[in-house]
């Protein structure tokens, strides 16, 4: 093989890993992505769950000062 021939094909195949560096980084980036969202998502949910039981909590002691079984302000 002559030396423009083994330069030629250098070339290519450094061409080539740079594009599979490329498809991996990308694809890294996508799943940390998906990991970000997976994680947001699960704050947001934890969020309005917390909420849910805290308005839970208010009606109940909403009706239990209106029942008369607790003293009003506790």
């Amino acid at each position: 093989m002559s030396y423009s021939g083994w330069l030629s094909s250098r070339v290519v195949s450094v061409k080539a890993q740079k594009a599979w560096v490329q498809i991996a980084v990308a694809t890294l980036s996508c799943e940390s992505l998906k990991q970000i969202v997976h994680t947001h998502c699960a704050s947001v949910q934890a969020a309005k769950l917390v909420a849910a039981l805290l308005r839970v909590a208010e009606v109940t002691v909403g009706l239990t000062e209106s029942s008369g079984s607790l003293p009003p302000g506790l």
